[in-house]
């Protein structure tokens, strides 16, 4: 391994360190506000939420509604009936695979 690309995994080890530790470094003896830690709960579901949507209605790199061309859609409203009735993360994702994988072999 050269000099240079130690320095480049070092930097990127402390590009990725940073924007975890400061946060905490800086907000440590500080009361955070109700509203915000509230606010703060939506961010995980709102990145899943955007990433699962343009999956979903990406098909063959362009923006896809129509259930006949994308592949993608029935499967996922599927497995929201499955999640729903069931509440089961493991008889959604089975109905999921199992729903992609037949539109994807008859299609």
């Amino acid at each position: 391994m050269s000099r240079e690309q130690l320095y480049l995994i070092l930097g990127m080890a402390v590009v990725t360190y940073l924007p975890r530790m400061l946060p905490m470094l800086l907000l440590s003896n500080r009361e955070i506000p109700p509203k915000f830690v509230k606010w703060m709960s939506f961010i995980p579901v709102s990145i899943f939420s955007a990433l699962i949507c343009s999956d979903i209605f990406f098909w063959q790199g362009a923006f896809s509604i129509n259930p006949v061309t994308n592949l993608k859609l029935l499967p996922a409203v599927l497995v929201l009936f499955v999640a729903y009735w069931t509440k089961n993360i493991m008889w959604s994702i089975l109905f999921g695979v199992a729903g992609i994988s037949l539109m994807v072999s008859l299609f």
